[in-house]
């Protein structure tokens, strides 16, 4: 429970003709089916690119967030929070909770609280444990907050369940820090790993929202799993449809990613996906729509071109994917297992961004 500036792809191969020197036309030669140069490394890059945010740190986050009201302002205590579907993880890591996603398309703010703090003054400084009777957050003793913020003990959990497994083991924390300026309420969030003198950061960035009347949130940061890290860059907006523009960068391989994804209040999820790589870029494009009472997915699909040639449609019903070849393509093994980690990533970057802007939900930002 993202994505920009993005290349236009030719969609479809155009056929020719060539002027003959003597007189009658002749066609030339039609063009070569779409082919990855590479299935395997663009599979080994997908799947750096959703390791990120499948860490039991980033997972734990996800699904305790949005038990974070407790800290927030007088406004965040106003939205109830609404249950909403959650879908399997393994279908789709980013897309467990939907809570937030849904709170704020009927009960956030029309305007941005700037002028108010993010955090309550009772709570400043104060970690945040939970209470298994309460089955909440509660403040606590603990030392170690931020001073211009709170700190939240994370615990393990079974997705799709947000609560903490039982008997609580902690497993790191997030921070979270007011860094609102006079024009724009940002919050700042870290999630840490670990219960040592020096846990991992795995997740380090901000959600800005300015004082204009449109509902958008802007997040910058960086999420790793201790191998890959990831500089994300995304524009959130909520309208008759949460839209997320995300563009990332791999430092580790040099890989360039981009997406434009929307979720319908039908909870149809739709997106526009493209890896840049070397010579290759891969892009997937189509929607799906979720099975709410199922916790799957739905039914959908999503035509990938290879650059600018059609290569493959990937056919999504409640079971799983299934992979078709273009016509004139033969899919090898390595090219299934390719898209495999695409549908994944197609899926997953959107759900990413939505957990990381939760918090600010939330918290009634």
């Amino acid at each position: 429970m993202s994505h920009f500036p993005r290349g236009l792809q030719l969609l479809c191969a155009i056929p020719f003709a060539l002027q003959a020197c003597g007189g009658g036309g002749s066609t030339g030669p039609a063009p070569k089916p779409a082919r990855l140069s590479n299935p395997d490394s663009t599979a080994a890059q997908l799947q750096s690119l959703t390791a990120p945010f499948e860490t039991d740190a980033f997972l734990n986050f996800a699904a305790l967030h949005q038990h974070f009201g407790p800290a927030g302002s007088a406004l965040a205590a106003t939205l109830s929070p609404i249950r909403a579907p959650a879908v399997t993880p393994s279908l789709a890591p980013g897309l467990m909770l939907t809570d937030a996603t849904t709170r704020v398309w009927w009960r956030a703010p029309a305007t941005s609280p700037v002028a108010a703090a993010i955090f309550r003054d009772t709570v400043r400084g104060k970690t945040f444990v939970w209470d298994t009777t309460a089955a909440r957050y509660v403040t606590s003793t603990a030392a170690g907050a931020p001073a211009n913020g709170v700190r939240f003990v994370l615990y393990t959990t079974q997705p799709p369940i947000s609560e903490p497994s039982r008997p609580l083991t902690a497993m790191g924390y997030a921070d979270l820090t007011d860094q609102s300026t006079s024009s724009a309420a940002v919050l700042g969030v870290a999630v840490l790993g670990g219960t040592g003198p020096t846990p991992a950061t795995y997740v380090s960035y901000t959600v800005a929202r300015s004082a204009a009347p449109e509902r958008a949130w802007a997040v910058v940061g960086f999420v790793t799993d201790g191998v890959t890290l990831l500089d994300l860059t995304s524009a959130v907006t909520a309208t008759s449809t949460l839209t997320v523009q995300t563009a990332v960068e791999d430092a580790t391989d040099g890989t360039h990613v981009s997406e434009t994804g929307t979720l319908s209040r039908t909870w149809e999820n739709s997106a526009d996906f493209s890896l840049t790589s070397g010579a290759d870029t891969v892009r997937a494009t189509g929607s799906v729509a979720l099975d709410t009472t199922g916790q799957s997915w739905g039914r959908g699909s999503v035509a990938v071109t290879v650059n600018g040639q059609a290569f493959a449609t990937i056919t999504v019903a409640p079971a799983g994917p299934s992979y078709s070849g273009a016509s004139g393509v033969e899919l090898t093994s390595a090219d299934e297992t390719a898209l495999e980690h695409l549908f994944i990533a197609w899926a997953s970057l959107f759900g990413a961004v939505t957990v990381l802007t939760d918090p600010a939900w939330v918290l009634g930002m």
